[in-house]
């Protein structure tokens, strides 16, 4: 989620320049709203009174909502705020907006405030944790404020590191990673394939140092830190036998990865050369369009009636912010399943993976078309969803 959000303000910027000190007045040419200076500051500090709060509600309950909402001055801060009290469905939020006159602004610094307020509003009311809606929220704003929001968000959260305590859960996970540590590549693609959930509850019942190895394979400061909300979670929501298939799963893939042929040593290009050719991009595209277009709720049902073995093969013609979308969504038993035939799996070929792909869009439209549709009107999708089936089934 958070790359993606950043990747999609990246694609958003014209061209890009070389990083450069903004004086004070000047105008920024890395952010999609050309914002100077002082008004970055200004939104980045809104964003940090946003999150700050959210943390304060999610801890206090409405209670201490009650009182922000007294105090708050600021008229847009206060609204996004009073939304969280009662949450409207994703899809009405922006009208919310509107009609509260916070939405199509001319002054593009207001606009660029309720933008990455409603964002915030949006992942909140989806209970995403803080780092992850200060990530997206500080999107809008640039590069330059990338590390700012790094530095503020270890500072607010580091504190809770040290409160994790071993549950240890018998296990080959421990020993494997072990083993790979001199090996982080295939780590590192083990954790993108299996998703943070997933992750979370194998990692749950082992020791801090086997936790410690697959972070610094595949994660950063913040990442670490969000795993580390994630495991105790897992701990506090799995049975320890959940755990243990969670560490069996993960144990499986990475067995399969670390067969041979599957090895990521050597150069990029070395690596290259293994891939795929077949595998068309434009269809990775479309297909991870659709992931991330797609509501949870609908990905779920879609999901949860999908065959081990087609969920194989899709997660062959995806990227890897898509997988980690499919697997937050499908329960863990779901997971292992789905693990164990991409284990199985075999090569297949373009075509196969188009077919694969349509027969997936299909179900997609089957879950979308309304029970009661009225003959001769056009199914309400969203623009890039409706763009993202087309796209798939349009396919020769």
């Amino acid at each position: 989620m958070i790359v993606n959000a950043l990747c999609r303000t990246y694609d958003a910027l014209h061209q890009p320049k070389p990083a450069k000190t903004i004086q004070p007045g000047e105008k920024s040419g890395d952010t999609i709203f050309g914002l100077s200076a002082r008004r970055i500051t200004s939104a980045f500090e809104t964003a940090k009174k946003f999150v700050s709060a959210l943390i304060t509600i999610r801890e206090g309950g409405k209670e201490r909502l009650s009182e922000i909402l007294q105090n708050e001055k600021k008229k847009s801060l206060k609204f996004s705020l009073s939304l969280l009290a009662s949450p409207l469905p994703e899809e009405k939020i922006r009208g919310a907006y509107a009609e509260a006159g916070l939405a199509g602004s001319d002054d593009r610094a207001e606009e660029c405030e309720n933008v990455m307020l409603m964002t915030g509003v949006r992942l909140a009311v989806g209970n995403a944790h803080p780092i992850t809606i200060m990530r997206a929220m500080t999107a809008y704003l640039g590069f330059g404020v990338f590390d700012a929001a790094e530095t503020w968000l270890l500072q607010r959260f580091a504190p809770q590191v040290d409160e994790e305590e071993d549950l240890i859960v018998p296990g080959e996970l421990p020993d494997l990673v072990a083993e790979l540590d001199g090996n982080p590549g295939l780590l590192s693609q083990g954790f993108r394939l299996a998703g943070p959930k997933l992750i979370a509850a194998a990692l749950a019942g082992c020791p801090k140092e086997t936790n410690e190895v697959m972070k610094s394979a595949a994660l950063s400061r913040l990442g670490c830190l969000l795993l580390d909300a994630e495991i105790i979670d897992a701990r506090n929501r799995l049975s320890s036998d959940e755990l243990a298939d969670a560490q069996d799963a993960f144990c499986a893939l990475l067995n399969s990865l670390n067969k041979p042929g599957h090895h990521l040593e050597g150069t990029e290009e070395e690596w290259g050369k293994r891939v795929d050719k077949s595998v068309d991009k434009n269809l990775v595209s479309d297909l991870t369009e659709l992931i991330m277009e797609l509501d949870r709720k609908s990905l779920r049902t879609v999901m949860t009636g999908l065959e081990p073995d087609l969920a194989a093969t899709l997660i062959q013609t995806m990227t890897p912010v898509a997988h980690d979308r499919l697997f937050s969504v499908i329960p863990q038993s779901r997971s292992k399943r789905i693990l164990d035939a991409l284990e199985a799996a075999s090569p297949l070929s373009a075509v196969e993976l188009t077919r694969s792909a349509q027969l997936f869009a299909q179900k997609v439209l089957a879950e979308l078309v309304p029970k009661t549709k009225s003959l001769g009107k056009a199914l309400p999708l969203p623009a890039k969803l409706r763009q993202a089936l087309t796209a798939i089934l349009s396919r020769e």
